[in-house]
């Protein structure tokens, strides 16, 4: 992988805060964030994005008035968001440098970048400054009759059973708190859901049939620690494509802990798995997809590689 190093205490950085991450309690977290970048020389301003969505406005903004030094302080969903609004105001994404602070839930991009989860050793990461030349994944929803719809992904994007998840995490939420709606969502589908039929297209490779999931990575993990995509390389410019085959909800079950290590590529019979630059997702039944947490609008999927287009902060070797 090869690497830029920044000397970071050189710009000003633009922070993109997420006060809904960290169970709530991001922005009282802000005030011992804010000291620990001022002790090593990190200059920075403080946007809040306090609804769901406002990241992208706010980092689309902050590129066309000339910032080019962005840091995230949130989870999965904020960084994504921040990805979007990046692509989407039109600058050329190689001059622009995005740090994470990893503050979510899953953190399943910072996990696959070997974050530390203490602001210390965090603080360490921003000093070396080392960024990576990024992959960044753009989805295209296409409907007859309708604009094609465009999202920009980091991590990974998710179609069939990933998808059903979190469709009814956003439309079937509980009336209770103290228990994770991810989860019970996640504990739902796996005795509700049925495989899908799905037919993938690309210039290396062709599957048509029933399947419970399938990924398009970049990184290697999502839905919270589970390691779909273990042989993903986020700057080798190609997608790890995986496909899980028409299995039982008993099975996958059971193979839970081998999805939370990546040993399912081996172990789970008919697993299908390739890399390619691009691909197009369909099927003659409902099939929802989703990047981060956030529902595509239904149809045929293409999906394509902007390789090596975001400098992305980095604690990999």
């Amino acid at each position: 992988m090869d690497k830029k190093v920044l000397r970071v205490g050189d710009y000003l950085w633009q922070v993109v805060l997420n006060p809904n991450a960290h169970d709530g309690h991001c922005y009282d977290d802000w005030p011992a964030i804010s000291a620990a970048l001022d002790a090593v020389g990190i200059r920075h301003e403080l946007h809040t994005a306090d609804v769901c969505g406002s990241g992208i406005g706010m980092a689309r903004r902050i590129c066309e008035q000339g910032g080019r030094h962005i840091m995230v302080i949130g989870g999965d969903g904020t960084i994504n968001e921040v990805v979007n609004g990046i692509f989407l105001s039109g600058v050329d994404t190689k001059e622009v440098f995005l740090a994470v602070l990893p503050l979510g839930r899953g953190n399943d991009w910072a996990r696959a970048h070997k974050f530390p989860t203490d602001l210390e050793h965090v603080m360490e990461v921003f000093r070396r400054g080392q960024f990576l030349c990024h992959d960044i994944g753009r989805v295209t929803s296409v409907r007859e009759n309708e604009e094609p719809f465009h999202r920009y992904f980091i991590n990974i994007a998710g179609f069939g059973f990933d998808a059903e998840v979190i469709y009814d995490v956003t439309y079937n939420k509980p009336h209770f708190a103290g228990i994770s709606v991810y989860m019970l969502s996640l504990a739902r589908m796996l005795f509700r859901y049925k495989s899908q039929p799905l037919r993938v297209q690309s210039p290396d490779f062709s599957f048509d049939g029933k399947t419970f999931l399938m990924v398009a990575a970049i990184g290697k993990y999502n839905g919270g620690g589970m390691c779909q995509a273990p042989e993903s390389i986020a700057d080798d410019g190609l997608f790890d494509v995986v496909i899980i085959p028409k299995v039982s909800n008993l099975k996958v079950i059971a193979n839970v802990k081998n999805l939370s290590d990546g040993s399912h590529i081996h172990k789970i019979k008919g697993i299908q798995s390739f890399r390619t630059a691009s691909l197009s997702i369909s099927s003659n039944q409902i099939l929802r997809g989703e990047v981060e947490g956030e529902l595509l609008p239904l149809g045929k999927y293409e999906i394509d590689m902007l390789p090596n287009s975001l400098n992305v902060l980095t604690n990999l070797p």
